[in-house]
Parts: C-alpha cells; structure tokens; sequence
C-alpha cells in the first residue's frame, strides 16, 4: 500500500505545481518586469514548528524549503514538512510576497497548495489542500534572514480531518 501512495506521488504533485506555477507566472511577469538585481534570487533555508490539529494535539516538526524570489518582493517556494506527531509530510508549492515595512522588517505573505501524505499505523492517506501564511522577516545580513511565520493547512490529512495550524521559526539565505 505504500508503494501505491508514494507511486501517486510523482503523477499528483507536477500536476499541481504547473496550474500554480502559469497562475504565479501570470500575475509577476507584469508586476515585476524581466529584469533581476541584487533583490532576486534563489532561496534555501529551514525551520522547526510547532503544528496543532484541533482534537488531535500537537507536533514539533521540521521543514525544509528552497524558492526563486523577484525584485518586486514576490516570489515562488516549494517546502517539506514532517509533522512528526501526526506521522505526516506536506510537500507545497506557494506564491509569497515580501514587503518592507521597516528597516530590516518584512511581512510576509504566502498562497499556495499542500499536497499531504499520512501513514500512521494500520492507514494511509494523502491529497491536496490550500496553504495560506503570513509573518515577519528579520535581515540578519544582506543575504540571510530570521522568519517567523503561521501557516494553515485547512482540511488536511484523511484520518485528521483538521485544520493544521502551524507556528514556524526558520532562517532563509539568498543566494
């Protein structure tokens, strides 16, 4: 049976992130013109969290994330996630939007779509759900940054049937 879930993996998701990748590629290519400077460029970092489902409790968890992101402030991010407790992993794609607020300060704000797989004991389960974040960056130098962030994962996981919300404290680099 894990061999069919994770077999339905690579068919689901390339499928999901084209529809959001045309979307996103629509709507920055007039905002932010072609041209890249010292703004753009490609982003990895990571994060640990803490996800809550209502009536399930609580997980610490990890993730890892990487995205290319434009002069005008927005950008693209594929993320991994393992909610450890729920014995779950969120693999998304989103559209974010970085915005000055102060020196040093950003908000953040991200839409996007989890594509989620669970296999607790005796059941496994995966499909798709919206992602919706919003935080604050902290430039700890030109190219590296502190976020925090919260995220929500409504309707996610078959056996859960939750929201999952989500704090997350992560340090991102651009290159």
């Amino acid at each position: 049976m894990l061999r069919d879930t994770l077999g339905s993996i690579p068919e689901a998701v390339p499928r999901m992130f084209h529809r959001q990748i045309l979307f996103i590629a629509l709507i920055a290519a007039p905002l932010c013109g072609v041209a890249a400077h010292a703004g753009a460029g490609f982003t990895a970092g990571g994060d640990v969290a803490v996800t809550n489902a209502s009536g399930h409790g609580g997980s610490y968890d990890f993730g890892l994330d990487t995205g290319y992101r434009f002069d005008c402030g927005l950008g693209l991010r594929l993320s991994y996630a393992s909610l450890t407790h729920y014995e779950m992993t969120i693999v998304s794609g989103s559209a974010t939007m970085h915005h000055a607020i102060a020196d040093r300060w950003q908000l953040i704000g991200q839409l996007g779509v989890a594509y989620w797989t669970e296999s607790p004991t005796g059941y496994d389960g995966s499909g798709e759900a919206p992602l919706l974040g919003i935080g604050l960056s902290y430039a700890l130098a030109p190219s590296s940054s502190l976020r925090l962030q919260y995220q929500l994962v409504p309707g996610a996981g078959s056996r859960l049937g939750a929201n999952l919300d989500t704090v997350m404290l992560g340090l991102q680099h651009r290159f």
